[in-house]
């Protein structure tokens, strides 16, 4: 007891004791309460009602229900009795409550409400109501009581009586309730709000609602529970709900979600728990809200239905519903879910595991063994005594029959089970013996679990845990659910990935980085968006979603891209000579200048050394005159002999492409992608990021921190190659237009589908098959991963590094833009993550040393190959083979340190692997021969000539 005016505290009871809610007394001079006191309370759910003077100066005194429970106390006006909302003594814990009137004389209370065969509601999480109250001329109590699943007001004479309904509207729901002479304050739900506050007249009996809380129709479209009933074959009759757009084609996929309790129950009122209830039938769902027996509102009978045979004619009222709605066609049968909290989870393990209907299920707060809740749950030994029928050992027949753990070797659908981690009612371990067992089988599962939350964590736990499992309900549905080959995958959770972006960028020392994800479907597109970190460490902005990074040679797509618009206008052809285009060409070898084409050039099959980087100037005529240089550039294969990666080549495209649209490269780009596709943060020169958030290359050598880099961009020249700007939604819009035939995001075309098609074909395999992908199309790389084909491009510039995959299959899309560190390293973690959980595939790991040392005689292969603007020299090392590189010509400027020597270490005959000290991703030498007897080292995506 608090003194209001000194603050001082007092305790007035004392013992071994678990006191409940006191009420004063009408003279103030006692409290009235509910107390657990026996010695064995943990083994008998007993609360009898107590009072006790203020002051303290006495023992607590008995008033009534010493062999049941009192779960909450009101005193009678004239102080002579107490109300209180209590258990039958005979039929305790799996019973209605009862509205008592208790002398203080210690006569039998009497029940005030028994006519009603209703379950009073004194209110709790979950379980709405309100104690009980003196109400008017101090002649009548208002109360709850739940009917149907709804919780209703009621008033009745102090004397008894007859109950009168005074809130009772079908769907309505009362959920706390303050008297103030002869009016009532109450708050209510309905069908179409969430909770209104409404005063009620005992007197007329009018209900005025005082706020208007409940959504905006024309903002939020909210479907209103429709009513319905089935009758079991035993002749039971189940009511419930169905949550559906009533213009929604059928047969639909069915959610069927159950109730917890299972004394518990839904009713037709707005819910703001079950989100997802909505959020499905905005897609087209129909929710199943069943009360089965057992369930509160329908009488005791009905109540105490299903003692000790959970799971059995239980069961039935759920699947019989079910074959009704899909023999009515609203159903379809190939996409039923099922989900359920506490006994609602433990009946989604029980249906799994004895009926194979369902296509996803999601079980929380579960309950999967009920011999393993006995002496772990908080609630195990009342739930055994009142439900069950007995310990498990005085009844293991019964146990097995109705414990889902049991059949577990039957389950075959996919379960998501989710449980708060700090849950004493329903034990963690409940949850993971669930998850264990499927994953042991097989069985597609996944175990959430959320950090410091109890059992009615859904009800009242941390807003983004509540959020976040209603949101993980509508992905595990859609995803598993979905049907034969139009399974969804789950919906991109922006806030996960920008939490996986932080962790893997810092892990790797990344300064900035940017991530973009794009699913394009049936209906609206779903993007994603994350930024981390710094643009420049040196100022310090911040990394944000619209940063301009360089994606390198990632361009080379979009220079692809323009040829075959050129192809589609029939000003170009893939296989006709260069020279038709551009006569003026001179190359080292005349006869492949003579031969060279465009699908040689987009192929990099065309031979010409890749790697020059002679800075033409800044002027229009930069390309022009970089292709003039091109004469003097090596021949480093013959046309079409192999493979290796070349800049040159695409400086050559953008040349042909200039000559073709009369124009710059640059305004190419522009016209023909950024302005169609709608881009706005994308340029080609360093003017134009200049207009944006631009980000700063850094670079590091010997594991130092990464510091800015000394130049920003390359030449002018190079930019058909690699000096494209761009930020990931502009990255995802160039990707859109691939994943749907050509079409920008308005529809209108921007490149033939047939266009599409033929980029990203099989073109020509790769020598190297480790470091980007396995073959190659028209520009795009093409990768062979887990059975899927994807597409995508990479891209590296002084000291930012950009990726792009593409999977058609998925309409999937992912792009990643950096600017220094172990860049590398955060796409193989972070895209093995996202496609993983997006997609279903695995990404396959990097070339790396055998777990057992190979012996490979290097001798035939020792000596130097030399190609522009890098020297690579194999030599005999005193501990084994070592590669040392020289960046060599106009590069070498802009890096720090030019040479640098890597150990070698065999896979195979002629594969070695070799691996900077700063990265954990190892990097493939492939040494061959061609046809002809030439000598080639595959490093670095390139074709190297050994030139002694």
């Amino acid at each position: 007891m608090v003194d209001v005016e000194t603050g001082k505290c007092r305790q007035v009871t004392s013992g071994d004791l678990d006191a409940g809610e006191p009420s004063w007394a009408p003279d103030g001079k006692q409290l009235a309460f509910a107390a657990a006191t026996a010695r064995d309370r943990d083994l008998v759910f007993r609360a009898p009602l107590y009072r006790v003077a203020a002051d303290g100066m006495s023992d607590p005194q008995l008033v009534a229900f010493a062999d049941s429970a009192a779960l909450g106390a009101c005193w009678t006006p004239d102080g002579t009795g107490i109300l209180a909302v209590a258990l039958d003594p005979e039929k305790g814990f799996s019973a209605h409550a009862h509205l008592f009137s208790a002398p203080l004389d210690g006569s039998d209370p009497a029940d005030l409400a028994a006519s009603l065969d209703r379950n009073v509601m004194p209110g709790g999480p979950g379980y709405p109501g309100a104690l009980p109250q003196i109400a008017g001329n101090g002649q009548d109590v208002v109360f709850c009581v739940r009917d149907r699943g709804c919780t209703h007001l009621y008033s009745v004479p102090l004397e008894g009586g007859e109950p009168r309904p005074l809130v009772s509207e079908p769907g309505s729901v009362v959920s706390g309730a303050s008297v103030a002479g002869s009016q009532v304050a109450v708050v209510v739900s309905t069908p179409t709000s969430f909770g209104e506050i409404a005063v009620v007249d005992l007197a007329g009996g009018e209900v005025d609602v005082r706020t208007a809380y409940g959504p905006d129709p024309e903002e939020i479209e909210l479907f209103v529970r429709e009513e319905r009933e089935f009758t079991i074959s035993d002749g039971k009759v189940v009511h419930g709900w169905l949550v559906r757009d009533p213009d929604a084609p059928t047969p639909q996929p069915l959610l069927l979600d159950i109730h917890g309790g299972p004394h518990n129950a839904w009713n037709g009122a707005a819910d703001s728990i079950h989100l997802y209830h909505q959020e499905l039938a905005a897609r087209g769902w129909a929710v199943l809200l069943l009360n089965p027996r057992a369930s509160d509102g329908y009488g005791e009978d009905f109540y105490r239905a299903a003692l000790e045979d959970w799971g059995g004619s239980d069961a039935r009222d759920f699947l019989e519903p079910i074959d009704a709605l899909v023999a009515e066609g609203l159903a379809d049968p190939d996409r039923l879910a099922v989900t359920g909290y506490s006994y609602g989870g433990y009946m989604t393990c029980f249906l799994t595991s004895r009926d194979g209907r369902f296509a996803a299920a999601v079980a929380g707060g579960v309950v999967s063994d009920l011999v393993s809740m006995g002496g772990t749950s908080d609630d195990a030994h009342l739930l055994s005594q009142y439900e069950l029928g007995g310990e498990p050992w005085a009844a293991r027949d019964r146990y097995e029959a109705m414990s889902p753990l049991s059949r577990v070797e039957s389950v075959v659908t996919p379960t998501l089970v989710y449980q708060g981690e700090a849950d004493r009612r329903c034990p963690v371990g409940q949850a993971q013996q669930w998850h264990t067992a499927l994953r042991e089988r097989g069985v597609p599962t996944t175990l959430v679990l959320y950090p410091d939350e109890g059992h009615l964590f859904i009800l009242g736990g941390r807003p983004s845990h509540r959020r976040d499992f209603n949101r993980r309900v509508v992905d595990w549905v859609e995803q598993h659910a979905a049907g034969g080959d139009t399974r969804r995958a789950p919906r991109l959770d922006e806030a996960h990935w920008q939490r996986r972006l932080a962790v893997l960028a810092e892990r790797y020392r990344v300064p900035g980085a940017v991530l973009g994800i794009l699913r394009v479907g049936d209906g609206a597109d779903e993007t994603c968006l994350a930024a981390y970190g710094v643009v420049n460490k040196e100022t310090g902005v911040e990394t944000t979603e619209d940063s301009v990074f360089q994606i390198g040679s990632m361009t080379k797509v979009w220079t692809a891209s323009i040829a075959m618009q050129l192809v589609d206008e029939g000003k170009l052809d893939l296989d006709a000579p260069i020279v038709d285009v551009l006569p003026e060409l001179e190359l080292s070898d005349q006869d492949v200048a003579q031969r060279l084409t465009m699908r040689h050039l987009l192929t990099h099959t065309s031979g010409i050394d890749g790697d020059v980087f002679t800075d033409t100037g800044r002027g229009d005529d930069c390309l022009e005159k970089y292709v003039a240089l091109l004469a003097e550039a090596a021949q480093n294969h013959p046309l079409e002999a192999t493979w290796s990666y070349c800049n040159s080549g695409f400086v050559l495209v953008g040349r042909v492409i200039e000559k073709l649209t009369d124009g710059t490269w640059d305004a190419a780009i522009k016209e023909r992608l950024v302005g169609p596709l709608g881009m706005t943060h994308t340029g080609t020169l360093p003017e134009e990021a200049l207009l944006h958030r631009a980000a700063v290359g850094h670079v590091s050598e010997d594991g130092s921190e990464p510091e800015r880099a000394p130049a920003w961009g390359l030449p002018r020249a190079l930019g058909p190659a690699g000096l494209v700007n761009s930020t990931p939604a502009d990255v995802l819009a160039f990707a859109r237009m691939h994943l749907t035939g050509g079409l920008a995001a308005d529809g209108s075309r921007i490149l033939s589908e047939s266009a599409v098609s033929a980029m990203a074909e099989h073109q020509t395999d790769l020598p190297d098959k480790y470091t980007l992908g396995d073959s190659w199309g028209l520009g795009w790389i093409r990768f062979g991963w887990d059975g899927q084909r994807l597409i995508g491009h990479d891209g590296n510039t002084i000291g930012q590094a950009a990726f792009l995959r593409v999977l058609p299959e998925e309409g999937l899309a992912v792009t990643l833009l950096t600017n220094g560190g172990n860049p590398r390293d955060l796409y193989e973690d972070l895209y093995r993550e996202i496609f993983r959980e997006l997609a279903g595939i695995e990404m396959p790991h990097p070339l790396a040393p055998p777990s057992e040392p190979v012996e490979v005689d290097v001798g035939p292969r020792l000596g130097t190959y030399e190609r522009a603007g890098a020297r690579l020299e194999v030599l005999a090392g005193e501990e084994g083979p070592v590669l040392r590189t020289t960046v060599t010509g106009p590069i070498a400027e802009l890096v720090a340190e030019p040479t640098h020597e890597y150990p070698m270490v065999a896979v195979a005959e002629d594969l070695f692997v070799v691996r900077d000290p700063d990265s954990r991703t190892w990097t493939a030498m492939t040494f061959y021969d061609l046809p002809t007897g030439e000598s080639y080292l595959h490093f670095g995506v390139r074709a190297t000539p050994r030139t002694n």
